[in-house]
Order: structure tokens, then C-alpha cells, then sequence
């Protein structure tokens, strides 16, 4: 027996076996979300700001997903999410953001190429009442891009929350092409969220979510005219990566990556959107007036290492690798001035070229957990805010390898820029990853090579970020961070930081640590943060550290000294 309705085809009925996707009810009790399938939703679009001066105020609210139960929420100019932000490529952007919030919030700009001031990083703090007033040249091309706030170990918290909103640059060259472009109309936002509601309403914390969230919206339909439409994917979740899909098997064509289109449409029927990441795809609905399709998650195609598949090993979710709805779209009257057609090619992508290269960075993950926990590092180091990682020169080409040696899939996302993709796995990336990119999933054993130029702005004292954009690992810093130095003014470090060698590895009593600097102070933590040992050097490059009475296990060794500190994961046998 199956439970025919207007959101799923082919749902399992309660009592036939059903793995129910739960939500927390108005008693507290559990109830399968099953019962709310029957009452559809329309799709919330974003209000659109097309101006010179943004005001944006962050604030807390009262929002109801469901009738009767309410969820505190926080929003920008409202209960939930935040407008659309419309810049123009060679314009200038003024922002103005006013924290109303108990608690000191930012804003990053995801994806723009802007300078390390304006980018919203962790060191930018906006505290209560408080606004920043943030100016920057748009000089991205035409693309999708969103916000969201970026405190150091509080950015799942406020994403989850509801701080996040689409940013659309437009430029002449994409306006050439004959594409939808009526935004709301035939030319749609699509973030996509999962959430999970406690027994008061409000939101739980953590990686996963039972509930499907379509631009806020809960069991969402939209109504699109019989023409092609245009839809801006954004996977807005914590920790889940979708693989989205028509139940029918509806091709549609990707036209545009993270930071702009494609050389040309890509014709596809599925497609996996990591944390952060954005597509833009064209889907052909031309004499379908009165039909519906339903854009669907495939859960069960995910590698078993991916977060959202199912591991039982990892956090439950009842989404987890299933197949799930995700949004109901009803197929309407074409508009007066339909676009029927799908251009077969755009502006050509320049990628940078391979000679210019000055410096090639290996980045590996490493570490240990699952989606909503452990400790995952890059480069066998955590984020420290006083602690420069990388130094790159102002108008280099540099080659990043990006490694994961995991046992999950991450996300990486750099911040002050795009990059390009070589090759993943020894292979050309797929046609999809081929235009301009600034997040790229890694899964287990994967090997990433991207290039990326460092133009236009210098640090000026506001580093750059990467890290995964898992928001739970990034909040658990799996984050480093570099600046961009203007060589003639500047010189930079011979090591970015510093040498350290540990020995014996595993340890069982004591080790001994070489490093390139003086050392003053010696730090051992536990996984929880916790500092079990402290211990001045007085200016010792080279030392013997006792710890008979260590348990076993594994411990972060941070090293202080010279303005400098590294780190790295040590372990006791």
C-alpha cells in the first residue's frame, strides 16, 4: 500500500514498514511528517533589493513553520532568511548591517572577490547594536553568490537559525544571452535545508534535519510557466550534501557554476550539491501547462561516505540515504514573452594558465569523526586566530592540491576568490566543474588540483579563510587562514608556519620536539579543548617533554614562541 499525494509518489503508508521522516509536534511527541504532506506550501521567494545602498538589519523573531507551533528564528529585514541582493559587475556595493541581535554577529559574503576588511570573516565582530558599514567594487561576473554569517565557532548556530540570503551579480555579458531572467517568475532561488524542530518548536542544533526547508518553506510547491525556467541551486544545510533530481528523470542543463557560466550547458539528470555550493540549471518545461514534476534528493546514490548517506556508524537521521522530496513544481501558462529555447554556447572560460604558476600548496585533511563531530584538521592543524598559515604574494598564480585523507567526504571553500579545477583524481574534472568554482567536495581519497590567481587586494591586517564547509567541522576549526602581501613592501616569512618535528610517534612517556623558532611555552590538549599540560621553554628550539601519566590517545601539541605557534596532533600508545 502506497499514499498517493500531491507532494511524493509512491510514499510508504504508516504501519507498512515506513522509516518516517519526524518532526517534533505541538505535544512534544513525535509525529511523522507524513501528516503534514497533504498541505502543500507555496514556495517563499526572497524579496529582491536592486539598489546602491543596502540596509540590513539581523534580528531575532517568531516564525511558524507549521500552524500553531512557533520556532524562534533569526532573519535579515525579517523572521527568516534575507532578501536578495542584486550588485552589478564594475559598480560600487554599500552595505550597511545593523546587528539587533543579543549577540554579536558578522556577515561573509560567500563567493565575492572582495578585499580581506570587507569579507566578513571570523575576525569581524558587529556587536549588539552596532552596524558595519561595508563598501566594496563588485567585480565578479555574473553569478550566484549568498551571505551568511561566519562567527568563529557560531556559524552553524546562526545558519540554523536562519541568517542566509542570496546575492545575484549581473553583467553585460550574461545579459547578451537569451536566458530567464524575470526573477520569480521564470527565474527562481532554490536554497535547500534541513532542519530539525525540539519539543518547544525551536530549531535543534546539529548536522542533520528531518525536515526539508525550500527557501524556508516546508513541504514547498512553486508554480513556473511552461517555458524554460531558471533555478539557482544552493545547498544551505549544515552537513548534508543533496543529489538532486526529477522524479520522472526530467534532464535539465547546468549553465553556471559557484562563480559564474559555463562555456556551455551541460545536460544532465542528476547532480550533487555540497555545503555552499551553487549551480545554476535551465529546465525546459515547454508544453507541459498543467502537469507537475518533483524535484527529488537521491540519498541512496551517495557514497556511503558522504554526509546524508546512510552509515551506521555516523548520527541518525531519517533522511539519510533516502530518496526524499524536495519541492512540488506545477507547470502553469507560459508568460507573454517565454524563453524557449537553450543557448548551446556562452563566453568562453578563461582559466588561468599552468606557466604562470609561482607555488603549488598541498592541503590534506586529516582527522577523525563523523558529520556532526570529532576532530578534522587540514594540514594536521586547528584554527588559531593569532596564527597566519599561508602568506601568498599579491598577483601570483598558485596550484593548491587539495587531498582528503579521511574516512568522510569534505568540503572545501576558499575565501577571496575563485579557482579553477585541474583535474580530480588524475582525471578533467566533470564538464559541471569547469567553470569558475570557490567550494569543491572531497570525499574519501580524493585528490584535487585547482588553480587560482591572487589579484587586486592585499590583507592589510583581515586574513583569508579555507575550511571545510561542513558547518560543524569548520566550527570545530577545520579551518586555516592566509593573507595576500604586496612584495615590494613586503617580505614575507621563510616558512609560513614554521618547522615542527615530533619524535617518537606514537610516543609513550615522552617525546621531543624540533622546531625552526624559539620556543616558549609548550601546550598539550585533550580532544575536548581541555589543556592537560603547560610547560615554559624559555626559548628552546629543541626539548624533551615528560608525560608519564598521560592516558593514551590522541592530543592537539601546540608550540608558542617568536609572535609564532604551530600545532599538530600527537598521540600517546
Amino acid at each position: 500500500m502506497n499514499v498517493q499525494n500531491d507532494l511524493g509518489r509512491g510514499l510508504p503508508a504508516c504501519g507498512t514498514g515506513l522509516r518516517a521522516i519526524r518532526i517534533f509536534g505541538l505535544s512534544g511527541l513525535l509525529l511523522p511528517a507524513l501528516a503534514f504532506t497533504q498541505v502543500l506550501q507555496p514556495l517563499a521567494i526572497p524579496p529582491l533589493l536592486d539598489m546602491d545602498t543596502f540596509d540590513l538589519v539581523v534580528d531575532d523573531h517568531v516564525h511558524q513553520f507549521f500552524p500553531g507551533v512557533n520556532t524562534t528564528t533569526y532573519g535579515v529585514n525579517g523572521d527568516l532568511l534575507g532578501p536578495t541582493l542584486v550588485l552589478h559587475s564594475g559598480t560600487m556595493a554599500h552595505i550597511r548591517l545593523r546587528n539587533e541581535l543579543p549577540i554579536w554577529t558578522n556577515m561573509h559574503w560567500h563567493g565575492l572577490h572582495i578585499s580581506g576588511e570587507a569579507d566578513g570573516a571570523p575576525p569581524r565582530q558587529v556587536d549588539p547594536g552596532d552596524t558595519w558599514a561595508v563598501d566594496f567594487p563588485v567585480m565578479n561576473k555574473a553569478a550566484t553568490f549568498w551571505y551568511h554569517p561566519h562567527p568563529h565557532m557560531m556559524t552553524m548556530d546562526h545558519v540554523n537559525k536562519g541568517l542566509a540570503g542570496f546575492i545575484i551579480v549581473r553583467d553585460d555579458e550574461e545579459a547578451a544571452f537569451q536566458l530567464p531572467r524575470t526573477y520569480g517568475v521564470d527565474d527562481f532561488p532554490i536554497v535547500v535545508q534541513d532542519r530539525n524542530f525540539l519539543p518547544s518548536g525551536d530549531f535543534a542544533s546539529g548536522p542533520y534535519g528531518d525536515t526539508v526547508l525550500v527557501n524556508g518553506t516546508p513541504n514547498a510547491f512553486a508554480e513556473m510557466p511552461a517555458q524554460v525556467v531558471r533555478l539557482r541551486l544552493l545547498n544551505g544545510s549544515n552537513a548534508r550534501i543533496f543529489r538532486f533530481g526529477f522524479d520522472d528523470g526530467h534532464a535539465f542543463h547546468v549553465i553556471g557554476s559557484d562563480g559564474g557560466l559555463l562555456n556551455a550547458p551541460v545536460e544532465v539528470d542528476r547532480m550533487t550539491v555540497s555545503n555552499g555550493e551553487r549551480y545554476e540549471v535551465l529546465l525546459d518545461l515547454s508544453g507541459m501547462e498543467g502537469d507537475s514534476l518533483l524535484l527529488m534528493s537521491y540519498g541512496s546514490e551517495l557514497t556511503p561516505t558522504m554526509p546524508g548517506a546512510f552509515n551506521p556508524t555516523w548520527e541518525p537521521s531519517s533522511l539519510n540515504g533516502m530518496d526524499f522530496p524536495v519541492l512540488r513544481i506545477r507547470v502553469t501558462a507560459p508568460t507573454t514573452e517565454p524563453v524557449i529555447t537553450i543557448p548551446t554556447t556562452f563566453a568562453h572560460v578563461v582559466v588561468p594558465d599552468m606557466a604562470d604558476v609561482s607555488r603549488t600548496r598541498w592541503k590534506s585533511f586529516s582527522g577523525f569523526g563523523t558529520p556532526g563531530s570529532g576532530m578534522f584538521m587540514i594540514n594536521d592543524l586547528m584554527f588559531d586566530m593569532d596564527v597566519i598559515n599561508d602568506t601568498v604574494l599579491l598577483g601570483a598564480t598558485e596550484r593548491w592540491v587539495v587531498e582528503n585523507a579521511t574516512d568522510m567526504a569534505h568540503v572545501f571553500h576558499i575565501h577571496g576568490g575563485s579557482f579553477y579545477v585541474l583535474e580530480r583524481n588524475g582525471q578533467p574534472p566533470p564538464e559541471w566543474e569547469r567553470g569558475a568554482k570557490d567550494v569543491i567536495m572531497t570525499d574519501m581519497a580524493d585528490h584535487v588540483e585547482f588553480i587560482m590567481e591572487f589579484n587586486d587586494f592585499v590583507s592589510d591586517g583581515w586574513p583569508y579563510m579555507y575550511h571545510c564547509h561542513n558547518l560543524v567541522h569548520e566550527d570545530g576549526m577545520m579551518m586555516l587562514q592566509y593573507i595576500v602581501v604586496d612584495p615590494s613592501t613586503h617580505t614575507p616569512p621563510v616558512s609560513d608556519d614554521g618547522e615542527m618535528v615530533v619524535f617518537p610517534s606514537p610516543f609513550s612517556s615522552s617525546f621531543t620536539y624540533q622546531t625552526d623558532f624559539a620556543v616558549d611555552e609548550v601546550l598539550l590538549n585533550d580532544m575536548l579543548g581541555r589543556t592537560v599540560l603547560r610547560q615554559p621553554m624559555d626559548g628552546r628550539t629543541r626539548g624533551i617533554i615528560d608525560v608519564p601519566s598521560l592516558p593514551t590517545g590522541p592530543y592537539v601539541l601546540r608550540l608558542k614562541g617568536d609572535d609564532r605557534s604551530v600545532q599538530r596532533v600527537v598521540v600517546r600508545e
